[in-house]
């Protein structure tokens, strides 16, 4: 839940510069936290969890832009705001869908060569070459011809398409956000980890056809788990209908309670007031006590740890994972300028964290775990 709260707003907005339609964007999203969570068990360790997630969603964002009827085209989201954004939109129109995609991530999401390779799914001796060429027909079609160098290229493009991101306006959805992590901790309770109603598509080859069976919880492979999946798309709509239909019940309930309880209610403006002034308070005391640490247990922090690293460490990573989990014993060391590394035991198990330092906040990088690696609890080397 640390790695959805961390990583869903990033991903809201890739899929949003790639889908106009709004309910397939939500579906999209969900749909690839979904994966994650399915694949939980093969969760990469070699590269970032939000570059993980781009990976998932981007099949699933080309599917959705080849089958619309303007062939390919769709995924020019906006354009046409500004003489900068006009010739922007007329540039992407004449790249392929694989440039683009490589464009965008270079100046948009702002990924690293190699983690476009991955999100491609490209051989690491060919993406260099890729990127290059976009670099430069790109420029070519905004500025002209020129004789300047790949650096020249990257540095003019990055000027403009910098002025484009800061003017971008993606309104993030937040209603959808509860749903997903409400669903996800659902499952999560439950071990249930299948998409219903969907196939998670496999990009080099088809996954073999494999014969359902009535119970698939517990398995390692995730295809096994996602052929049982795909015959329940209809009753995943009839559930969802049920539910708004329940729904628009409580609001008919909720209507005639008014009417009846209306004198009594007059007292809301009151209870609204009050309620106000308790939140105000309810902010003042969680600011002047934020640097506290709510861990039941003493936090070893490296020794070269500042004093205001330790702070912001207690109140982004401590005292959050603390807020998840019943720690017995927490150790942050520090690895460099940008990384540090956490090792928590937690009763039966224990997890390693690294949490990276982005845009002057800490946000997690990946995670392992160990089950039952301690038969008792001991100190974290």
């Amino acid at each position: 839940m640390m790695l959805f709260d961390a990583c869903y707003e990033d991903l809201y907005r890739y899929v949003s510069r790639r889908v106009y339609d709004k309910r397939e964007r939500e579906k999209i999203v969900r749909l690839t936290f979904l994966d994650a969570l399915g694949q939980v068990q093969s969760t990469p360790m070699d590269t970032g969890f939000l570059i993980w997630l781009y990976s998932l969603a981007r099949p699933r964002v080309w599917d959705f832009i080849a089958a619309t009827s303007k062939k390919g085209q769709q995924d020019i989201v906006g354009g046409g705001e500004s003489e900068d954004q006009t010739k922007v939109f007329n540039m992407l129109q004449k790249l392929s869908l694989e440039e683009r995609e490589i464009f965008r991530l270079k100046f948009f999401e702002q990924v690293a060569d190699g983690d476009v390779m991955v999100i491609l799914g490209v051989e690491e001796g060919a993406i260099g070459t890729k990127i290059y060429r976009v670099l430069k027909r790109a420029h070519f079609l905004l500025f002209g011809e020129s004789d300047n160098t790949k650096q020249v290229y990257f540095g003019e493009l990055s000027g403009l398409f910098e002025k484009i991101r800061r003017e971008e306006s993606i309104r993030i959805d937040e209603v959808l956000k509860l749903q997903i992590k409400t669903d996800l901790m659902s499952r999560i309770d439950k071990k249930d980890f299948a998409i219903k109603g969907e196939v998670v598509k496999e990009e080099v080859k088809p996954a073999p056809k494999v014969e359902a069976k009535s119970e698939a919880k517990g398995s390692d492979d995730p295809a096994k788990i996602f052929v049982q999946a795909v015959k329940e798309m209809r009753e995943e709509e009839a559930l969802e209908s049920e539910r708004l239909k329940k729904k628009l019940e409580k609001k008919e309930g909720f209507y005639d309670f008014i009417d009846r309880w209306k004198t009594a209610l007059a007292i809301i403006p009151v209870v609204i007031f009050v309620g106000v002034v308790a939140v105000v308070l309810m902010n003042v005391m969680d600011y002047l006590g934020q640097n506290k640490n709510s861990c039941k247990i003493e936090v070893a922090y490296d020794e070269e740890l500042s004093v205001e690293e330790k702070d912001r460490l207690r109140l982004e990573v401590s005292n959050r994972i603390c807020d998840h989990y019943e720690v017995s014993e927490m150790e942050i060391e520090k690895e460099d300028d940008k990384y540090v590394a956490v090792s928590v035991d937690v009763e039966g198990w224990k997890i390693n964290y690294r949490f990276t330092d982005l845009a002057g906040k800490w946000r997690v990088q990946y995670y392992a775990r160990t089950v039952d690696s301690d038969k008792k609890p001991r100190k974290v080397s």
